[in-house]
């Protein structure tokens, strides 16, 4: 029998102890931070606390009309609106979480509960109509100064407005809760500057901003520009601009880094996908794949502690390198990594979410103490998230050691802590004393690599583990013999590192060598009934032992838990023959269904963890569902 026992994404707590798994968009409003990290929208003080207001983690778009923090979300878009109101671009749809009781765009809301304003419907596109009939693909929404909803409708191709109140906007006749398109044509391509917006063509226009004048400021990122929508006429960034025309402010297409310090225009980008317009006017960029954050000057004079002149480039933090380092010093010496979202907070520092380090980081615009850090102008600094990352430290000391994705870990009978260094391909072991463990000899408190070479491939089974290569190993456990099992993830095996030589799980093994005892390394679902190494797995990520000595494991994307037997008899209300493979959890689809009936008949969302209760019975970490279940023994 199936149940639910916990569920949560993580805090409240300090913002730099909580994980955030995809933190992809950025608001800031009354001093506080708002992070867009998928499944949910979190909110960091200005005191570095971090809560989530909306969100369970789960993706989807299920709780309108509920209270917020119980619904599923999926969001990288994420501002603020002049009520206060928390405006959430969400899937096919804009969505909004009430910061009190009151009718907002037209709907009666109670506070802290989410409801639906815009999409969702079938009308394709829906100009002209009411913004819940219309379809949507937004990325990113903004408020403008009237309170109207900008949004970009990156399937549609489209810049689309929804308007707050009736009346006649960016030169069209607008009434309150219809939706209309300023800028796009809907086809994909790069046509229409020095002309009207509305017949222009964009490729992925996947953030917004707007300027101190109104003007919509687009990352249009497959074709590597910054691309602005005039609302009045005027000269903007260097150029004389007519209203209602768009024009390219930054990038001249192809996929590079070239142009610092000379003018934007001229420069290439490549794919950036956020955009902010600053306090001075000056346009602010994530230049995703160039790893480095980018201003165009809105006028001559000394920003983020560089000189710069109108209309020009010029990079203001990341040195152009993939990684992540350079906490506590000058920005442009920094490593970054797909910094994805730009913000601008009251203080004037630049805030980014630093993508595939997890991590936000600031570039300080004075010397001060932002999100509980003390800062230095012009130096950079992680408000949120861990980030860090690489390999290195072994036998030495562990807390100068290096990780890379650690994602499982357990503890052997010596008291060892095994870790899974799962991107760096290795599955080492932090000793608790000093002597010899799978075969590799150890001194307290250091850290030693006891399987994988580092490198991808399948090789080494019967060898030395130290030789061998793995791929992914996300999981370790250590049966009751001593021996070391790993979850080989990206190999679809589950291998052991034999502690000291003798028998075990039908096979004769040598003390630090390495075998696999399930899967044959093919990716599928197969095999149950039968052999376990003739068995297929779909990303194995946890394996643990349990009190019979049988081994649980977590076949992810196959939505099932499955056991392989290590003697012949009835385990878990199924007779079992040893050697074989059966699962245990799970009907193989993806969902959330079946609690209090039969495990075997039960959905579950890429369960990525499994570990023993004292009853007879183990929990499972249901992942995409962000709940913990419990199986009965």
């Amino acid at each position: 029998m199936i149940s639910t026992l916990a569920g949560s994404v993580g805090g409240p707590g300090p913002a730099r102890r909580v994980a955030l798994p995809d933190p992809c968009g950025l608001a800031v409003a009354a001093g506080n931070l708002y992070v867009a990290d998928r499944g949910s929208v979190r909110k960091v003080s200005g005191a570095g606390f971090l809560t989530t207001p909306a969100g369970t983690g789960a993706f989807g778009l299920l709780g309108d009309g509920g209270p917020a923090v119980r619904a599923t979300v999926g969001t990288c878009g994420v501002a603020m609106d002049h009520a206060g109101n928390l405006v959430i671009a969400d899937g096919g749809r804009i969505r909004v979480v009430a910061a009190r009781t009151g009718t907002f765009y037209g709907q009666v809301m109670t506070a802290a509960h989410i409801y639906t304003v815009a999409g969702g419907g079938t009308a394709n596109p829906g100009d002209g109509g009411p913004a819940t009939s219309a379809e949507l693909g937004p990325a990113d929404v903004r408020v403008d100064g009237i309170g109207n909803l900008v949004i970009a409708d990156v399937s549609g191709e489209r810049i689309r407005v929804v308007a707050e109140r009736t009346g006649t906007f960016y030169g069209q006749a607008m009434t309150a809760g219809d939706i209309y398109t300023v800028a796009g044509t809907g086809t994909t391509g790069f046509s229409g500057d020095g002309g009207p917006a509305t017949s222009a063509e964009f490729f992925t226009p996947i953030g917004l901003a707007l300027d101190t004048a109104g003007n919509v400021v687009i990352a249009d990122e497959q074709n590597y520009r910054i691309r602005v929508v005039a609302v009045t006429t005027g000269t903007f960034y260097g150029q004389a601009m007519t209203a209602g025309d768009i024009y390219t402010v930054a990038g001249k297409g192809g996929q590079r880094f070239t142009g610092d310090g000379g003018p934007a225009t001229a420069a290439q980008l490549d794919q950036p996908g956020a955009v902010k317009v600053d306090g001075a006017g000056n346009v602010v960029i994530g230049d995703g794949h160039n790893f480095r954050v980018r201003v165009v000057a809105a006028r001559t004079g000394t920003f983020y502690g560089v000189a710069m002149t109108v209309g020009d480039i010029y990079t203001v933090a990341g040195n152009g390198t993939a990684r992540y380092s350079g906490d506590g010093g000058p920005a442009s010496h920094a490593q970054l990594d797909d910094p994805r979202a730009v913000a601008e907070d009251a203080a004037g520092n630049v805030v980014f979410a630093d993508d595939f380090t997890d991590s936000i980081r600031v570039v300080a615009a004075a010397t001060g103490r932002f999100y509980g850090v003390a800062m230095t102008v012009g130096d950079i600094y992680t408000v949120a998230g861990t980030g860090k990352f690489g390999f290195g430290g072994d036998g030495g000391p562990a807390t100068k050691a290096k990780f890379s994705l650690p994602f499982g870990v357990t503890v052997d009978g010596a008291g060892n802590l095994v870790i899974a260094d799962s991107r760096n391909n290795r599955v080492r072991v932090v000793a608790a004393s000093a002597g010899t463990f799978y075969d590799v000899a150890m001194t307290a408190g250091n850290i030693y690599t006891v399987a994988g070479n580092g490198t991808l491939g399948f090789t080494g089974d019967g060898g030395l583990a130290t030789a061998s290569s793995v791929d992914f190993p996300a999981g370790t456990s250590v049966d009751q013999a001593g021996n070391l099992l790993i979850a080989d993830t990206g190999h679809q095996r589950i291998r052991v590192v034999a502690d000291h030589t003798g028998t075990f799980y039908g096979q004769a093994m040598t003390i630090g060598h390495i075998y696999t005892v399930a899967g044959t390394g093919n990716e599928g679902f197969g095999g149950n009934g039968g052999p376990a190494t003739q068995a297929f797995f779909r990303n194995p990520l946890a394996v643990t032992v349990d009190h019979a000595g049988n081994v649980l494991i977590s076949d992810t994307d196959n939505n099932s838990v499955r056991v392989v037997a290590v003697k012949t008899g009835t385990f878990y209300g199924r007779a079992m023959t040893a050697g074989d493979i059966y699962t245990v959890v799970g009907n193989g689809s993806m969902g959330y269904f079946g609690d209090g009936g039969p495990a075997t008949q039960a959905e579950l969302f890429n369960p990525a963890g499994v570990a023993l209760n004292k009853t007879g019975g183990f929990v499972i970490a249901d992942t995409g569902n962000h709940r913990i279940r419990a199986v009965s023994g």
